[in-house]
């Protein structure tokens, strides 16, 4: 595709990520701007892969996690509102991903094309129909919403920790051994229901943290993508906590102290590959709100065998 090509160093100025939570190698942008194709290889010993990216599969393969490659589906996308936003002060924030099907795990050193096309754009929202090949075959679809926030003003929003005693209890850490604790976005068990399926974990989101200073520039904001994943942690617990040993579906919420939710995650079926939790699709993952350093939130899932 002929059009405007954006190497690692261009994209800093469409794509409101830095250092490590800048996915891309390179975005091709079509002359009209409708659509972009995008190209990323994860080398051996890349900060990205060893330390963001990457899990074990079966056989010990390195290969992606999931909803990073549902990031760099939004990050193909996104450079093709830019032009527009930009003078009014704004950039594109994700508001809902949906209808998210992959059809294998991806193996993290190989070469991932991403392509993502305008379909809708009235109303302040801009839906892309998104996609990624690797070695010519198509391996996640996904739609993406993406709407447009002023940065000034999501700099002025207060922190907002856990003020009351959560009770409960750690996690049992060696249930994630396979990832960096960096990467596991549950802290504490709060509740559980086997007989219902429900559970609740609480999460306090570090201002240390090593995305921190990658998303957004100046603007620090919990990765929507580290959000679904804390679904995926919590599911994961609850799936040992209620002794299930298959793939599980799983419908949850990240919801503030006060009850108001920041994302609503809907079908989301976890596999299970290699003896490790795998999203094999879900059907909608909708972003109300944004999470800052040092706020904490509750991670409420309810799961149940497929």
């Amino acid at each position: 595709m002929s059009g405007l090509m954006l190497d690692a160093k261009a994209l800093e100025a469409y794509i409101p990520h830095r250092g490590c939570n800048l996915i891309p190698d390179s975005v091709i942008l079509s002359d009209d701007r409708l659509k972009a194709v995008s190209r990323t290889r994860i080398p051996v010993g890349d900060l990205r892969g060893r330390e963001i990216f990457g899990r074990s599969g079966t056989g010990g393969v390195k290969a992606w996690s999931e909803p990073f490659l549902v990031e760099l589906l939004a990050l193909t996308g996104v450079p093709l509102v830019h032009e527009r936003l930009a003078p009014s002060g704004q950039v594109a924030v994700f508001s809902m991903i949906s209808r998210i099907s992959f059809a294998k795990l991806i193996p993290l050193h190989d070469e991932v094309i991403g392509f993502a096309t305008i379909t809708r754009d009235r109303g302040g929202f801009t839906v892309f129909s998104t996609s990624l090949e690797v070695n010519g075959e198509k391996v996640i679809e996904a739609e993406v919403m993406s709407g447009a926030a002023d940065l000034s003003l999501m700099a002025q929003a207060r922190t907002r920790p856990l003020v009351k005693n959560p009770g409960g209890h750690p996690i049992d850490t060696s249930l994630f051994a396979w990832k960096l604790p960096t990467l596991r976005f549950i802290d504490r068990i709060m509740e559980q229901d086997a007989a219902t399926g429900h559970l609740v974990a609480a999460y306090q989101y570090p201002a240390t943290h090593p995305f921190v200073p990658g998303h957004f520039p100046n603007v620090a904001l919990m990765m929507g993508m580290s959000q679904w994943t804390a679904i995926m942690d919590a599911a994961w617990a609850a799936r040992a906590a209620f002794g299930l040993s298959g793939n599980v579906v799983v419908n949850g919420a990240i919801k503030r102290e006060d009850g108001s939710e920041v994302l609503d995650v809907r079908d989301l079926i976890l596999a299970v590959d290699g003896g490790l939790p795998r999203i094999a699709s879900t059907k909608r993952l909708a972003f109300r709100e944004p999470v800052r350093p040092g706020d904490g939130v509750l991670v409420d899932v309810t799961i149940k065998a497929v």
